[in-house]
């Protein structure tokens, strides 16, 4: 498992990726601030809930981008 987390921090050549890193901190806040205000019962979660959503699903289109970006400059 400590061997599958890492692997969401690093780039290929086994360095550390500030911008993956980044990405996974704002995905764990976010998340955890999405629990809380479920367990507190808050009235904004679906609100929440959507930006959650669009934050991951906007992490795996940069991704995309940022992949045919470089496989266009090779």
């Amino acid at each position: 498992m400590k061997q599958q987390l890492k692997e969401l921090v690093v780039n290929d050549d086994g360095k550390l990726s500030t911008t993956a890193t980044i990405q996974f901190a704002g995905f764990v806040g976010l998340l955890i601030v999405m629990l809380a205000s479920v367990y507190l019962n808050r009235p904004y979660v679906p609100t929440l809930f959507g930006y959650f959503a669009a934050y991951c699903g906007g992490l795996r289109v940069s991704k995309g981008v940022v992949d045919a970006y470089r496989e266009g400059k090779s």
